[in-house]
């Protein structure tokens, strides 16, 4: 599958460690994937210390069932052998995470590579790599949903951020349906959540919004220059 900047619009972000129990997880994949979330990805960061290797794999795999079935991107957080594992379209890591140019060299071509930047000197460093496909930047509010957040940046840094970055940027960290018009007014390509897509009451109709309030916006003209 082929990076789309629209890919980044409605970017749903979860892992069993967001949900009530681990059997509520699959069936709230699907509602906000079958409500139109563009993208997902696969943050398993809480369970994955509890759960066998196989139980990662074997959940990994039924969120790409999902996925595919609906037709956007699954994306894996930050471990490489696992969206290799089950054929995943793409990988986001951070800045702690497995170093990028490794996760260039294995994944090649192969993937679509996302990575996490929140800062001027992170955007600059990755502006000089081949293969990135888009940045994640944040958090720009105040979050609870991901303990490594760090402060938040607020949207004015945030859109010195993406004017900076040669990349699709994603805004992430705290942004609310309120909020969607303002955070992607500073030229980001759409916004990742995790508490906002779970809490949704009319993910259907709350996922359109966001999408309409993108494209009056114009958010998502902010497109690669590579």
């Amino acid at each position: 599958m082929k990076f789309n900047p629209t890919m980044l619009q409605a970017y749903f972000i979860a892992g069993t460690q967001d949900v009530a129990s681990k059997t509520d997880f699959l069936p709230t994949v699907e509602r906000i994937v079958q409500a139109g979330a563009t993208a997902f990805q696969f943050r398993n960061k809480g369970a994955v210390k509890t759960a066998s290797r196989d139980e990662v794999v074997e959940l990994a795999r039924a969120c790409h069932q999902i996925t595919q079935k609906y037709q956007i991107p699954l994306f894996i957080d930050d471990d490489v052998d696992l969206a290799l594992a089950v054929g995943a379209e793409g990988i986001h890591v951070g800045q702690k995470d497995e170093r990028i140019t490794s996760v260039l060299e294995r994944v090649g071509d192969r993937m679509i590579v996302g990575l996490s930047c929140n800062t001027a000197a992170q955007i600059t460093a990755a502006n000089q790599l081949n293969g990135v496909d888009y940045l994640g930047t944040g958090t720009v509010y105040e979050t609870n949903s991901k303990a490594d957040a760090g402060n938040a940046l607020g949207v004015d840094k945030l859109r010195e951020l993406v004017q900076m970055s040669k990349f699709p940027v994603v805004a992430i960290g705290g942004i609310t349906l309120k909020r969607v018009a303002e955070t992607v007014a500073t030229g980001a390509a759409g916004i990742a959540a995790i508490s906002m897509f779970i809490q949704m009451t009319d993910p259907a109709q709350q996922i359109a919004e966001i999408k309409a309030t993108i494209a009056q916006v114009g958010g998502v003209a902010c497109s690669p220059k590579k």
